[in-house]
C-alpha cells in the first residue's frame, strides 16, 4: 500500500488599489461614516484574514490632478506585515484629488508583475469613474480600459470593485464584462470584500 501525501501551498499575491479621490469624502448611503472611513474598516478586516491565509499583498492609495500630477500612495509593501505602523498608515489615507485611474493601474502592474508568484490579482477599489483634468467620459474610460488590457497581457488579473453607486453598464466598458462588482451599500464592504477574494483565489 502506497500513499501519497499532496501538500497544496497557495502562491497568490494580491494588490489592493484604493481610490482617494475627492468624491471619498461623501457619506456613505444611510451612515454617518464617509465612503473612505467604512473602506478603512474593510481594508484592515481584509489585511488580516489575508494574514492569516498567508497571501502576500500590498496596499496602495491613488489620486492625481493632470497628467503630470498623479499620486500614488504606497501603503503596505508585500514584504512588510501588518504592524501598527501600518495600520496607521491605512488609517492615516485621506480624500485627495481626482481620479486618474490608468497611470495608477499602470504602476500598480509593475509592481505586480515583477513578483514570482503564480496568481496576481489587482483590485481596484473605488466610488466611480476616472475623472481629471482633460481625463473625462469616453477618453478616461478608454485609457484605463487599455490600462486592464496592458495588466492581463502581464498575467496580472484585475478586478474592479465599485462602492457607492448603482449599477452602471459603462463599467462593463471600464473593466470587461464579468471583471468588476458593483456593492451599492459600501457598508456591505467589509463583509463582501474578503468574499470576493475567496471566489478569485479559489479560497
Amino acid at each position: 500500500l502506497y500513499v501519497k501525501r499532496i501538500k497544496q501551498q497557495r502562491d497568490v499575491a494580491v494588490l489592493l488599489l484604493v481610490d482617494l479621490s475627492r468624491s471619498t469624502a461623501n457619506l456613505a448611503q444611510g451612515s454617518r461614516r464617509t465612503v473612505l472611513q467604512v473602506t478603512q474598516t474593510a481594508i484592515v478586516l481584509f489585511c488580516e484574514a489575508l494574514q492569516v491565509v498567508g497571501d502576500r499583498f500590498a496596499i496602495a492609495g491613488f489620486s492625481g490632478t493632470g497628467r503630470l500630477g498623479v499620486d500614488y500612495l504606497r501603503i503596505k509593501d508585500f514584504d512588510e506585515t501588518l504592524t501598527r505602523q501600518v495600520k496607521g498608515r491605512i488609517a492615516g489615507m485621506v480624500p485627495l484629488r481626482a481620479t486618474r485611474m490608468g497611470a495608477a493601474i499602470r504602476h500598480a502592474t509593475h509592481a505586480l508583475a515583477a513578483l514570482p508568484a503564480a496568481v496576481r490579482l489587482l483590485l481596484v477599489l473605488g466610488d466611480g469613474f476616472p475623472n481629471d483634468t482633460n481625463y473625462k467620459g469616453a477618453k478616461a474610460i478608454a485609457d484605463t480600459r487599455r490600462a486592464i488590457q496592458e495588466a492581463r497581457a502581464r498575467q496580472v488579473h484585475t478586478k474592479g470593485i465599485t462602492v457607492n453607486i448603482g449599477s452602471d453598464a459603462r463599467l462593463d466598458d471600464l473593466y470587461g464584462r464579468a471583471h468588476h462588482t458593483v456593492i451599492q451599500d459600501v457598508r456591505d464592504l467589509p463583509d463582501r470584500l474578503f468574499e470576493i477574494y475567496g471566489r478569485l483565489t479559489r479560497l
